[in-house]
Formats: C-alpha cells, structure tokens, sequence
C-alpha cells in the first residue's frame, strides 16, 4: 500500500509540475497589432514631374511633407507650384497648405491660396486668390466653391466659385460675381 501511495502522489507531483509549467512559465501569446507600412516625414521637398515631350510638367516645392500612415495622405507645409501649361504658360500656386490623396490626381490647398498666370491671350498677369483651391493634374484644371478674390491691373472681381482649365488659360467665376474696374 506504501508503493501505491507513493505512486499516486509521484503522479500527482507529475501532474502538478506539469501543469504549474505550462500555466506559469508559457510566455503570453502577444495580441497581433494591425501592420501598418510606416508614415514619412520630409524636409525641403521639391518634386518635378515631366510630360511625354520630356518638357517639366509640374515643379512642386514644400517646407516638409508629413504622411499619414492610416490613410496614406501626405500634408504638405508652406507649398509652392510652377504648372507649366502646353502652350508655353506658367501658372505659380502658393498655400500655407497642401493635402495629397493616395495617387495624387486631385491636390487640395488651404489657407492664402494664391495662384497667378496669364489667362487667355492677354499679356497681363492675373492673380487669384482664396482660402480653398483643388488642382486637378491630370485635367489640369483648378476650382473652388470659396470666396475668391481675381485681380488683373487696377480692376478687381469677387466671386463665389471659380472653375479654371489651365491649359486653355480659362477661367469661370461661379456665382455673386462683383467686380470693380478703375481706369
């Protein structure tokens, strides 16, 4: 009987150690977090992107460029941009700010948007400016539902809305077009 005692409680001392081994001394299976590719943060941005006849396209310059690893937009600071139309016509876009979507089609600037160029055939320069400006660099276009301000020489406009097709070297003023025109 002292045998079988001591069998018993040898396999119940086997039990317990076993058991004690695999509750307290397993390392806790970590929680998988969701692997996200990681966000970047540039300095001194200037980026140029070139037509199919080799010419510069688009010059993009910004203090830093900041992306957002959740949904892949990248945030520019302090933006400026040279669109270099077809027909030989520079348009220069300035903005505190600049948010580009994943495949950078449609840019979108904020805060003191300025954008100057030569419309049309005229020889004087124009300068448009808003707090909201979308650039469309495939359509080459630029717009805006927001207060803008256009100005040629002495004379003026105020418009609700703007559509511009920068390749044409057209602009449309939307809505609650004022203008004001001083010899």
């Amino acid at each position: 009987m002292t045998t079988r005692l001591l069998l018993v409680a040898a396999l119940v001392a086997l039990i317990a150690v076993l058991v004690q081994w695999r509750l307290l001394d397993r390392e806790p299976v970590a929680e998988r977090a969701d692997v996200q590719r990681p966000g970047y943060f540039l300095t001194g941005v200037a980026l140029e992107e070139f037509g199919t006849d080799g010419r510069l396209r688009i010059g993009l310059e910004s203090e830093s460029a900041t992306e957002d690893p959740a949904n892949g937009i990248v945030r520019l600071a302090d933006v400026s941009v040279d669109y270099h139309a077809p027909t030989g016509r520079l348009w220069h876009l300035t903005a505190a700010e600049g948010r580009v979507p994943p495949g950078g089609r449609v840019v979108e600037f904020e805060g003191d948007v300025r954008l100057n160029g030569t419309p049309g055939d005229g020889a004087q320069r124009a300068e448009l400016r808003t707090a909201r400006l979308q650039l469309d660099t495939e359509a080459e276009t630029a717009q805006t539902k927001s207060t803008v301000e256009l100005a040629f020489g002495a004379h003026r406009m105020h418009a609700e809305g703007m559509h511009a097709d920068l390749r044409k070297g057209n602009l449309r003023l939307e809505s609650g077009v004022n203008g004001l025109f001083t010899p």
